[in-house]
């Protein structure tokens, strides 16, 4: 089927509208198919075998660039650029500045630009530094998308600009300038576009996360309480662990990430062992999957079950795996990807604490 939707292009032939929606729903359709297997497989080596057979979104998104490469000028390719940076994982900053580059040239007016504003979030860095002269691409992002809510004459793109702003800027950090400045836009947001709709939500629903997110999510601030049940059934709550670091990591056994993710936490579990530390997941897989795990010993770590993702929508959850590590006290110090830099946020936390020297 996918070979198809393109073997009759010849090179003197311009893409079509269909023929580019013809990828995207094939690949959606065949993930929605995955997706629903690995969710009812029976067994984690069921579950295994099942995740290999991931559609491959690189595959599609090849297809599809290749599709659009010389029709890049035309308006109705917004939709697919967006569809590219969010979706395709060899859209490297090479091919995301060929997106934006169109962007800059044919439709900075345009009245379809805020589908693609929505997607400017999922922009990424190449490690090390940028060419001399080259803005690193998120930050030529975030300067397009201002200039976007300037001149385009769309209040309604205009709204999308500021919020995917808003979004964009929440990756700076939590400095109080960076603060209102993702409040300024999302007023804006709010007033020129509120019942937008981006996928199944509203602009306003995504700013009203945006706002939660600043209020209860941002570094400093005391994480929302969670109060649910491990794999068990037991009671469990976060606040019972008062007192130690918590790494708090948002996962399931389906993330592209998973066996990689599972690998750094066990290390994580294995190096601070009788340390006032502790991983705590949650888990949106069934919660027989998640016994297994836990029996097979892939996991070696408490986790709330979750498959109704209802503690993932308290806090904001978009992307998987998401990790917070929490001091003592339960205050967020860090938040992001499991990894080497969420590591040594939690080794500092568990650092003692040096007493200044008495004066005489």
């Amino acid at each position: 089927m996918l070979a198809a939707v393109t073997a009759s292009l010849t090179p003197l032939q311009a893409a079509t509208e269909a023929q580019a929606s013809a990828i995207t729903r094939e690949y959606d359709q065949a993930y929605q198919r995955w997706l629903s297997e690995i969710k009812a497989a029976p067994d984690a080596r069921t579950r295994e075998q099942i995740a290999k057979k991931r559609p491959n979104a690189a595959e599609y998104g090849t297809k599809l660039r290749s599709l659009l490469r010389k029709d890049l000028a035309k308006e109705w390719t917004l939709k697919y650029g967006a569809w590219l940076l969010e979706n395709d994982p060899t859209l490297i900053p090479k091919r995301q500045r060929a997106l934006l580059n169109a962007v800059e040239k044919y439709h900075m007016k345009s009245p379809l630009l805020g589908r693609f504003c929505m997607a400017m979030p999922y922009l990424n860095d190449a490690p090390g530094l940028p060419r001399p002269g080259r803005l690193p691409i998120r930050s030529r992002g975030i300067k397009m998308l201002e200039q976007i809510k300037k001149i385009n004459p769309s209040p309604k793109v205009q709204g999308q600009a500021a919020l995917a702003l808003a979004v964009m800027l929440g990756e700076l950090g939590d400095d109080p300038r960076v603060i209102q400045r993702r409040l300024a836009n999302l007023r804006i947001a709010i007033k020129k576009s509120a019942y937008v709709k981006v996928g199944k939500l509203t602009v306003a629903d995504i700013a009203r996360d945006e706002l939660f997110k600043i209020k209860h999510l941002t570094r400093g601030r005391v994480a929302p309480e969670i109060v649910g049940t491990d794999s068990a059934p037991r009671p469990l709550k976060l606040s019972d662990y008062r007192g130690k670091v918590v790494m708090l990591v948002f996962w399931s056994s389906w993330d592209p990430s998973a066996a990689k993710s599972l690998a750094i936490l066990r290390k994580s579990v294995e190096n601070k062992a009788g340390k006032p530390f502790v991983v705590l997941g949650v888990n949106r897989d069934t919660r027989t999957n998640l016994r297994t795990l836990e029996a097979d010993r892939i996991v070696t770590w408490r986790n709330f079950s979750d498959p109704d993702q209802k503690i993932d929508k308290i806090y904001r959850i978009n992307v998987w795996p998401y990790c917070l590590v929490l001091d003592q006290q339960g205050v967020i110090r860090y938040r992001g990807t499991p990894g080497a830099f969420a590591d040594a946020v939690a080794n500092e936390l568990l650092r003692p604490k040096t007493k200044p020297a008495a004066t005489q």
